[in-house]
């Protein structure tokens, strides 16, 4: 009976004109970031070989007014100049020579020296991340992520390609809309598949008022259904991505690097701020901690709309009231906040929605709450399912099937 009643609902799914369009305008965008944005995307890593060249133009005039006035020497407060634009203009020439051997393994090499003392040079440019309460760390943050990445790549022992340094391959490109907040999309879309699981039968109430199942029997396998339909259509939409993207800038490797952020194990210094370290995981280990979370956090948002469907028993209804939840941090979300009605943030379910930033640690980062963990979000998220569960029961005694029927006709 039970796998019967799963089957019709997956027919019902895939069926659904509403599912169909939804689905067909998600197909669209991926083509569209496939085909028109990611071909012509330029990333933070992508290498313009003009700019480079212009830079080095400037470095040999700076260099021989140097030596025209005799400027060679070295500074009691400006060190030497002379040897450092020296220094920056052969990195700089050597780059550009291996970006156009294609040599990108001593590119890499090349362009963590580059990057450092361009990082130098911009350092004393605070306006350039005035807006952040700590532009000072999170620029050695940016620098030190950066090299990481690099010497990820290098310790792979893999080949290395442009496309994984401007990081467009396959795999990056998952990990990086991951770690971005268009990940909301995927629980976007288990809210939107689960929004009618339950009113869309309402105009056969009839029969299903005869079905000899318990109401909040049901429910479970109208939830289970919903589930198990979107993780199925998320994982042929993710194949399709992968697939296109893939032909174009190549798969990428698993053992490629994914920096994270980590409390420093140092005690903290003389002003009280406990500074942060920084790591690598591989891309491997990094979508396997996702995939830990991301069906948890899927499975949460369906009982959610399960109960709001037996309380307002509109679907359009159940999906802005799941959606306003689903981005409720932006209400009070700011890198000075820690506690929510003084409790930490790290024990509301909600600060574990951008799943990506929490399992990189930027989301600890950002807060600068050492409890943000990955362990924590899944001691609380399983939490709040437990919590959800009893909920649902409660309401479900208390808004019968043939009651729920009875008004929502």
């Amino acid at each position: 009976m039970t796998i019967s009643m799963i089957m019709h609902e997956f027919k019902m799914m895939f069926r659904s004109k509403k599912n169909i369009l939804f689905i067909i305008a998600l197909i669209s965008l991926i083509a569209a970031y496939c085909f028109l944005i990611l071909p012509n995307m330029e990333t933070a890593d992508s290498f313009d070989i003009e700019e480079k060249e212009a830079e080095m133009q400037n470095l040999g005039a700076m260099r021989q007014g140097m030596i025209d006035r005799g400027g060679t020497g070295f500074g009691e407060k400006t060190g030497n100049p002379y040897a450092q634009n020296t220094y920056d203009l052969q990195v700089k020439s050597r780059l550009i020579y291996a970006f156009k051997d294609q040599n990108f393994g001593r590119f890499v090499q090349l362009k963590m020296k580059d990057d450092a003392y361009d990082t130098q040079i911009a350092s004393l440019d605070w306006q350039l991340i005035s807006d952040a309460p700590y532009p000072s760390l999170d620029m050695e943050r940016n620098v030190s992520l950066t090299s990481q990445r690099f010497q990820g790549y290098l310790d792979a022992n893999v080949p290395i390609t442009y496309e994984m340094i401007e990081q467009k391959t396959a795999l990056q490109t998952a990990v990086k809309f991951i770690l971005d907040t268009t990940a909301v999309i995927v629980l976007f879309c288990a809210i939107y598949f689960s929004s009618d699981m339950i009113t869309r039968n309402k105009e056969h109430r009839s029969v299903l008022q005869g079905i000899p199942v318990g109401w909040y029997r049901l429910i479970n396998v109208k939830s289970l259904a919903a589930f198990i339909y979107t993780l199925l259509i998320l994982l042929g939409l993710f194949l399709v991505a992968m697939l296109l993207i893939a032909i174009q800038n190549g798969f990428g490797s698993f053992k490629l690097p994914v920096p994270i952020t980590l409390p420093s194990s140092e005690p903290d210094d003389y002003s009280g701020y406990r500074h942060s370290e920084f790591d690598n995981i591989t891309i491997a280990k990094f979508l396997l901690l996702s995939l830990g979370i991301m069906p948890i956090l899927m499975y949460l948002f369906i009982r959610l709309n399960a109960i709001f469907s037996l309380l307002f028993k509109n679907p359009w209804i159940v999906i802005m009231v799941s959606t306003v939840l689903l981005f409720s941090e932006r209400i009070y979300y700011s890198r000075t906040t820690t506690e929510l009605f003084g409790i930490e943030l790290s024990y509301f379910p909600q600060t574990y929605f951008d799943f990506g930033r929490v399992i990189s640690g930027e989301k600890y980062y950002l807060v600068h709450l050492e409890s943000i963990t990955y362990q924590q979000g899944i001691i609380v998220l399983l939490s709040s399912i437990v919590v959800l569960e009893i909920i649902l029961f409660v309401v479900s005694r208390m808004i019968t099937k043939r009651k729920f029927y009875r008004k929502a006709a």
